[in-house]
């Protein structure tokens, strides 16, 4: 990998992380909480401090991906050697449910507010990402499918049917309509791949035909190719179009992460004695290590990517802190709205013993994915 593509993807992680612990920063001060330190990256090994102001010492840690600020009356974890080492300029006060809630969410907030304003910027140049499908073959519906069982592969692209040129996904979808209950002659060009080869643009094509019975659909789910598209001068619009495309992004986001996680879950609990072991592997998923080697292999190709992938990882932080797991902000806003709701605040130790329930769940989840990332890496 390039050093320089990975720095600047390490960097654009910082950046994200420091953005979401600047917005509990900002909502603790504007109530009055104490907040001893804020620290620009993980506090692993000695720290230098960069300067004191607003009674917070700011410092820096060379482990870069990470970030915290202390807010010990947000109950956050913050531990006693802080507390002594950073004196509190005034006693500890209790605040109100509501205001607690605030700090805790700025965060997440401030993640999604930094991935729109990064979508504006990129909607009003290059344009935003879409996905437009293409008439390559990226899945079957089932293993009955007539395309499957016709002999096509999956990255094969159709070319032609019954001598009509197939030169969009509109155009392969209207042809296999028009043709129901006919035989079709499909010619597609299929990649030639040698043992352990990945495939890409400049892979060799060979060209076959197939005889296939149309029911009226072939049975097969197309790739796409990503455009980025500027559809507009108007900054209104700029404005609109990217508050629908982090929308849509964020459900899309949720649901992936949900998804994800169960299949986290599923794993993790798998090594406990007593359980079975889950039978499925890991996949695409990624932890930092598999994220950082991506970015840093697209950038290269496509600088556009990082302001891509700074939209994409926001979301996905503010996604993943807002999830009900104690040590998240998620976790947090649960015990909140308990007390909210039951005018009382939860057992001190009920919290203390889900907090690092918690943590010991969220470092099982950073140890298999990076794993995960390293076996990827080295066998590929």
């Amino acid at each position: 990998m390039d050093f320089l593509a990975v720095l600047i993807s390490i960097l654009m992680i910082a950046v994200l992380i420091i953005v979401h612990e600047f917005g509990h920063f900002l909502a603790a001060r504007h109530y009055g909480f104490q907040t001893p330190v804020f620290g620009i990256g993980l506090p692993i090994g000695p720290g230098i401090d960069l300067f004191k102001k607003w009674g917070t010492q700011f410092k820096f840690y060379f482990a870069l991906i990470g970030g915290f600020v202390a807010i010990p009356e947000l109950g956050d974890e913050t531990d006693e050697e802080t507390l002594k080492k950073y004196k509190l300029e005034k006693p500890l006060r209790e605040f109100p449910v509501g205001q607690r809630a605030v700090v805790a969410v700025a965060g997440i907030v401030f993640n999604i507010i930094f991935a729109y304003l990064i979508a504006v910027v990129m909607s009003g140049t290059v344009g935003l990402p879409k996905a437009n499908p293409n008439y390559t073959i990226s899945a079957f519906v089932s293993d009955t499918s007539v395309a499957k069982k016709a002999g096509i592969l999956v990255n094969d692209k159709i070319i032609s049917i019954n001598d009509i040129v197939i030169d969009s996904a509109k155009k392969l979808q209207t042809t296999i309509k028009d043709l129901k209950n006919q035989e079709l002659d499909v010619l597609i060009s299929r990649p030639v791949l040698t043992e352990g080869e990945e495939l890409s643009e400049e892979t060799p094509r060979t060209e076959m035909s197939f005889k296939v019975y149309s029911e009226g659909a072939l049975g097969v789910m197309l790739g796409y190719d990503k455009v980025y598209e500027k559809k507009s001068n108007n900054p209104l619009f700029w404005i609109w179009d990217s508050a629908v495309f982090i929308t849509k992004s964020l459900i899309a986001m949720f649901l992936g992460v949900i998804g994800l996680l169960t299949a986290l879950v599923m794993k993790v609990f798998s090594i406990l004695p007593g359980v079975e072991p889950t039978t499925g592997n890991l996949g695409e998923v990624k932890g930092i290590v598999g994220i950082v080697q991506l970015i840093s292999q697209d950038i290269k190709q496509n600088a556009i990517l990082l302001f891509e992938f700074a939209i994409l990882l926001n979301l996905n932080l503010a996604v993943i802190n807002l999830l009900p797991i104690p040590a998240l902000d998620g976790g947090h806003l649960v015990f909140m709205a308990y007390e909210a709701i039951a005018k009382e605040k939860p057992s001190e130790t009920v919290q203390t013993h889900a907090i690092q329930v918690g943590f010991i769940f969220l470092l099982s989840i950073i140890l298999l994915t990076t794993f995960n990332d390293i076996k990827n890496w080295i066998f590929g």
